[in-house]
């Protein structure tokens, strides 16, 4: 109960940002206009292969969807860092954070709170960006579970991508430099993927596995894997776990 009563006040002092509705209007554009881009580019190439022959995996699924969510999951990266900068960076900068950690409320009650409030913005978004590929559905046959699968690891994907900036927003109180630790954190696990070959090949197994890229992309493909399902989860504790031994450091010097 406490939880989500925290839940609604960050909720309703999310809402009552511009930030929120610019940060949501900007994902629904950028991604909307990816989509149309990508439905324009099946059009051009559903008629050349009309015309030609032994083309495989032609399909809304390989050719939109799949590359949409992709495309979706970066966008994620650059604009939800600017939503959980402020979860405890405004606390401490109004002075409020003090009072927060004197309430009689456990740690774990603070960041679960904090974690549902940015996970329903993250769910009413996803559910706004799903309205270009629910349209597909009228007009062509994608697979829908494949596509839901996606959906599903996006979410996982947003919510890990939370987790990590809500642990380095308890870290200090400015906002700026929360965001720009939390994108240049999650910049560097989204390229683990591409910059594996650089490395020694001992350690490109390693350095692939540890890359948010590589494990969302089976999701993309519409496949639940057990080893993904465990990387998020993991992804998702660890940092959880951070904040909360962070807030326990911090309320001890309060």
């Amino acid at each position: 109960m406490k939880t989500w009563t925290l839940a609604k006040k960050d909720l309703k002092i999310l809402f009552s940002s511009p930030l929120a509705y610019i940060v949501l209007a900007c994902f629904l554009f950028i991604s909307g206009y990816f989509f149309l881009s990508l439905v324009a580019q099946y059009q051009l190439f559903s008629l050349q292969a009309m015309q030609m022959q032994g083309i495989e995996n032609f399909t809304p699924q390989e050719w939109i969807i799949r590359p949409y969510l992709q495309n979706s999951g970066v966008i994620l990266l650059f604009f939800i860092p600017l939503i959980t900068m402020r979860a405890f960076s405004e606390e401490k900068k109004l002075g409020t954070f003090e009072l927060l950690l004197s309430y009689p409320v456990k740690e774990y009650q603070i960041v679960f709170g904090k974690l549902m409030a940015v996970g329903i913005f993250i769910f009413v978004a996803l559910v706004l960006n799903g309205v270009g590929p629910a349209l597909l559905f009228v007009y062509s046959q994608p697979e829908f579970l494949s596509t839901l699968a996606g959906y599903g690891g996006l979410f996982l994907l947003a919510i890990g991508f939370v987790s990590l900036g809500l642990f380095l927003s308890s870290l200090t109180e400015n906002q700026i430099i929360s965001a720009c630790l939390s994108f240049g954190a999650l910049l560097i696990l989204w390229l683990l993927a591409w910059i594996k070959d650089i490395v020694p090949k001992s350690y490109q197994a390693l350095v692939n596995s540890c890359s948010l890229l590589t494990h969302f992309e089976s999701f993309a493909k519409g496949v639940i894997s057990g080893v993904d399902l465990v990387y998020f989860l993991s992804f998702i504790i660890a940092f959880i776990g951070l904040t909360l031994i962070s807030l326990e450091n911090q309320r001890w010097r309060v």
